[in-house]
C-alpha cells in the first residue's frame, strides 16, 4: 500500500536514514535566525576591526604588519582577504567558504600574536575562531555543495 506521497513503502532504509535528522520548524527557524545573527556580527567585526585599519594603512596596523616583516603589501592583501570574507559571510551560498577562509587568517593572527608579541593579544583573534567555527560547521552543506559544483561533482 502506498503512503501518502504515493511511493511505497520498503523495508530497506535508504541513504538518509542514517543522516541524524536535521531540525525542523521552529527549532531550524531558530538555527537560521542565530547564524546569520552571528554571521552579520562577524562580518562587521572584520570590516571594523579588520580590514578597514589594514586597508587605510592605520598606524597600530602599520606597526603590526611592519613588525611581521613582510611589508606593507601583506597589510593590503590581509585586509583585502579580510572584506572579502566579511562580503561573504552575508552571502548564502559562499558564508561558509568565507567563514572557512577566514579561520585560516585569525589564525595567522594567533600566530604573529603568538611569536611577535609573546601572546599579547591573542585573545581577540582566538575568540573570534569560535564563532567562526560554529558558521562552518552550521553551513557545512553549503561549503560541500559548493566544492561539488567547483569540482564538477555536481554531474551524474
Amino acid at each position: 500500500m502506498a503512503n501518502a506521497s504515493g511511493i511505497p513503502p520498503t523495508s530497506q532504509a535508504g541513504p538518509s536514514a542514517a543522516r541524524p535528522s536535521r531540525p525542523q520548524g521552529p527549532a531550524r527557524i531558530a538555527l537560521e535566525v542565530a547564524l546569520w545573527a552571528v554571521q552579520l556580527y562577524l562580518a562587521y567585526f572584520m570590516i571594523t576591526v579588520g580590514a578597514l585599519p589594514a586597508l587605510t594603512a592605520d598606524s597600530g596596523a602599520k606597526g603590526t604588519f611592519q613588525d611581521i616583516g613582510f611589508g606593507l603589501w601583506f597589510m593590503y592583501l590581509t585586509g583585502v582577504l579580510e572584506l572579502l570574507g566579511a562580503v561573504g559571510l552575508i552571502t548564502p551560498w559562499f558564508s561558509g567558504l568565507a567563514a572557512l577562509g577566514l579561520m585560516f587568517v585569525m589564525s595567522g593572527a594567533c600566530l604573529t600574536h603568538l611569536t611577535l608579541y609573546d601572546g599579547r593579544g591573542v585573545s581577540t583573534p582566538a575568540l573570534i575562531l569560535i564563532p567562526l567555527a560554529l558558521v562552518v560547521i552550521g553551513r557545512w552543506s553549503t561549503v560541500r555543495k559548493l566544492g561539488a559544483w567547483l569540482t564538477g561533482g555536481h554531474r551524474n
